[in-house]
């Protein structure tokens, strides 16, 4: 029971900050912040992040304690912000998070506050890698391990980040009345896109990195038949899944969109793209949601 509401925040939070981090930084290269929708987004981010961050700590204080009730004792939940490193990491979080959330609300939409969002965002993600298994290495190892964790964090956050404004846009240009939201889809896409190689690869490289501390390079083959290998195999395909897809969108997709040039062509390009960077995020929720399951699993080594 504790397992399932500790996977279920971090599922959560790591969404949420991945979004804010990574839209965040997508408004500055992808599509200007001139709109509306960008602030809620972002504000909405940072806000589900509070109170996921907030239930997490809340859950892990049930799960030391072994009493769901001692998560609403003060007493008890402030022991495991002051006394643990999840605790102290996740009030850490929470505080920037708190944050961002102000300044969104408080301060006109402009670049610069985008550009001060993405810093918080990546200061958020980051520090995830303070709450894993990166935290059982000491010395160079442990810094090795730790500073590819937070590569491996931070590049996911630019794809994911990127998809969930583009996937808006495309929902947005999928209407008569909107059609420039189609052709700005496209347009942001193909900005991703120039970035794209260089997320992957430093997502494969990070990888393999992480997965060298965490599974016996020699006994591979025993380490996959544990919950922490099958879990992690389950991630490692639903990744291939958005590598797919993203290369469709890239080769396949967007040069039918750039061609369309009749209502009906632009109509059907959008549809086909649209429903592809829908699954695209879909599989990175799933994604997001093995890393929170393996966080609660012991590593084979």
């Amino acid at each position: 029971m504790f397992d399932a509401a500790i996977i279920g925040a971090r599922l959560v939070q790591y969404g949420a900050a991945l979004v804010l981090f990574g839209s965040s930084l997508f408004f500055l290269y992808g599509v200007a912040p001139t709109g509306r929708w960008q602030r809620r987004l972002l504000i909405g981010a940072a806000a589900v992040a509070v109170a996921a961050g907030v239930a997490w700590l809340m859950a892990e204080t049930a799960a030391l304690t072994g009493d769901p009730k001692e998560a609403f004792q003060g007493t008890a939940l402030w022991s495991v912000v002051t006394d643990t490193r999840i605790g102290k990491f996740g009030l850490l979080r929470i505080a920037l998070l708190l944050l961002s959330v102000v300044a969104l609300c408080a301060i006109s939409f402009s670049r610069k506050l985008v550009a001060a969002q993405t810093v918080l965002g990546a200061a958020v993600v980051a520090s995830f890698a303070w709450s894993g298994h990166a935290v059982s290495e000491s010395g160079l190892a442990g810094l090795l391990h730790r500073a590819g964790d937070v590569l491996h964090l931070l590049a996911a956050g630019v794809w994911i980040g990127a998809l969930v404004p583009i996937a808006f846009l495309l929902l947005q240009g999928s209407y008569p009345a909107a059609p420039m939201g189609a052709r700005q889809a496209g347009e942001a896409l193909g900005r991703f896109s120039g970035i794209g190689p260089a997320v992957v690869a430093i997502l494969i490289l990070t990888g393999m990195l992480n997965s060298a501390f965490l599974i016996d390079p020699v006994h591979w083959r025993m380490s996959v038949q544990t919950p922490y290998g099958r879990t992690l195999l389950v991630k490692l395909t639903l990744f291939a899944g958005m590598l797919l897809l993203a290369a469709l969108n890239r080769f396949r997709l967007m040069p039918a969109l750039t061609s369309a040039r009749t209502g009906t062509a632009v109509a059907a390009a959008v549809g086909r793209l649209r429903m592809s960077v829908l699954t695209e995020t879909l599989l990175a929720v799933l994604v997001i949601a093995a890393v929170a399951a393996l966080g609660t699993l012991p590593p084979p080594m």
